[in-house]
């Protein structure tokens, strides 16, 4: 069977949805092929920005304001299908809003809280993001031992005073933006699979291989297919494509190798999803040392917050689950938030680049335009951006 495209779109996740969107709006036909069995089965986006700043040279003013929920929704939108809602905690004590779209992805707005020990190499850098917070104005609040722990999400007062919270300092910082991943990209698969046709929006691929005609594939029937290509074929560069985006260029533009390597690096994320028994507060992002901490769920927060917590761990040993992510994962829950037991629902391994070149690479691979579209995973609205750019470039 053969067909033909203007571009063809080879990845996993949000990228090439996003991708597909913007062609389309363009008039150009497009198709979508994910060797994957799922768009989102490797879940390489996520709802926030980490923020791990492991360098002073951090452009932070830059950082800050990519992150800001306005900003947030800027970049979502333009491909969105929909409504997008940002749920601020002033309107919380509002009535209900009838114009709000309550199925729609949420941006929530929420406060950054970062907390280290008393003494130590995390509370010098702490203490210097704080200082270079001041200086940008962003107006953040210095607290210690209890009036810290308060505003921490999950935090219980019990046993408070043999839990040893006076060693422990930070301050709150800007409020910044997430988006209800699931929502978002569900939607986005939903409206795309429509606008382009099934037909055009295919799992499972396997055996690609390139010729002057075009894309050569098996689908899951196993039939064979060509996709002749009118301008160009587009991969978007997540850690479940590596290796075969790696083995193209060895075999098309090994030169570009040396700047792959030079300008990705991989982070080792465990995310924890705890319950809890109380309501926890929904507006806080809490930096914890290595584990980043928020209350989790879909659409508004309720009036009383959420039950569930995730956590986010920096594993950088590469054994997941071991001695040490249960040592801080206990400290988190029995020290800090004052927890008596907790339940753990579930740990999912997350495999992420920081990127620090995004700039696609191109190649002719047997006559056919070919482009690498990096920093396809990550926060949400930062691989929206990225996109957008490149695509705007083809």
């Amino acid at each position: 069977m053969k067909r033909k495209v203007d571009f063809l779109l080879i990845g996993t996740g949000v990228a090439p949805l996003l991708a597909a969107q913007r062609l389309n709006a363009r008039g150009e036909t497009v198709a979508i092929l994910n060797p994957d069995s799922d768009f989102f089965l490797e879940n390489s986006e996520l709802p926030l920005d980490l923020m791990s700043f492991e360098s002073a040279n951090t452009d932070l003013g830059r950082r800050f304001s990519n992150n800001l929920p306005e900003q947030v929704y800027r970049d979502l939108i333009p491909e969105f299908p929909g409504a997008l809602e940002i749920a601020k905690e002033e309107d919380h004590r509002k009535t209900v809003d009838d114009y709000r779209v309550e199925g729609a992805p949420w941006i929530r707005s929420r406060h950054r809280l970062w907390v280290a020990p008393e003494r130590g190499p995390s509370r010098e850098r702490m203490e210097m993001l704080y200082l270079r917070s001041l200086d940008l104005g962003v107006k953040p609040q210095w607290l210690e031992g209890v009036s810290l722990a308060k505003r921490f999400p999950g935090f219980s007062m019990k046993n408070i005073e043999a839990r040893g919270l006076d060693t422990w300092v930070g301050f709150v910082g800007p409020r910044l933006g997430d988006i209800d991943v699931a929502r978002y990209r569900t939607g986005l698969l939903e409206f795309v699979r429509e606008r382009l046709g099934r037909e055009n929006v295919l799992t499972s691929v396997h055996l690609l291989n390139s010729d002057q005609r075009g894309i050569r594939f098996q689908g899951q029937g196993g039939l064979p297919t060509t996709i002749e290509i009118g301008r160009s074929v587009l991969y978007f560069w997540t850690p479940k494509l590596e290796r075969m985006l790696r083995q193209n260029l060895e075999k098309y533009h090994p030169r570009a190798i040396r700047g792959f390597n030079e300008s990705a690096m991989l982070q080792n994320w465990e995310e924890w999803d705890l319950l809890s028994r109380d309501p926890v507060n929904p507006f806080v992002v809490a930096h914890l040392e290595s584990l980043r901490i928020w209350a989790y769920g879909e659409g508004p927060p309720p009036p009383a917050g959420w039950n569930q917590i995730k956590v986010m761990r920096r594993e950088n040993s590469g054994k997941w689950m071991g001695e040490q992510s249960f040592q801080e994962i206990s400290r988190l829950v029995f020290q800090f938030m004052g927890w008596d037991r907790f339940t753990l629902r579930k740990m999912t391994p997350r495999t992420l680049y920081r990127w620090n070149q995004t700039t696609p690479i191109e190649y002719d691979a047997d006559g056919i335009r070919t482009l690498i579209i990096p920093a396809c995973d990550g926060p949400t609205h930062w691989i929206a951006s990225q996109v957008r750019i490149a695509i705007e470039g083809v």
